[in-house]
């Protein structure tokens, strides 16, 4: 019972994430894109794209809350996506506003693809 509990909150803290930046992303591109995203040139509609993407995962994620039996599919896909995306930072820490700015977004990336790793591994044992 305690281990479900423990999952439950951190598939909302972990569908929290994306889905306010995703929504940011979708609705205000340009605030996402200097606040946030600013890798490269400034492309609004790929910003608006991505964020459609990244807000539809975190809404999903939030609904394995209720749905446990999407759990580990849906936290797997999370871990796989936040490691690709840490390896893409980690190629272009030096496209960040700085490069600690770059480390510590490539970190906190890896980060989240420990955490989504850690908890499929919990629901699956359970």
């Amino acid at each position: 019972m305690r281990q479900e509990r423990t999952v439950k909150a951190g598939v909302i803290l972990l569908a929290a994430f994306p889905l306010i930046t995703g929504v940011l992303a979708l609705v205000a591109p340009s605030v996402f894109y200097e606040q946030i995203g600013r890798y490269g040139p400034e492309n609004l509609h790929y910003v608006g794209d991505s964020g459609a993407f990244i807000a539809a995962f975190g809404a999903v994620l939030a609904v394995t809350v209720w749905r446990p039996s999407w759990r580990v599919p849906l936290l797997s896909l999370g871990a796989a996506w936040y490691a690709l995306h840490a390896l893409n930072h980690l190629f272009d820490t030096g496209e960040a506003r700085s490069q600690a700015r770059g480390i510590a977004d490539c970190a906190a990336l890896a980060m989240g693809a420990a955490l989504h790793a850690g908890l499929a591994r919990m629901q699956a044992r359970s």
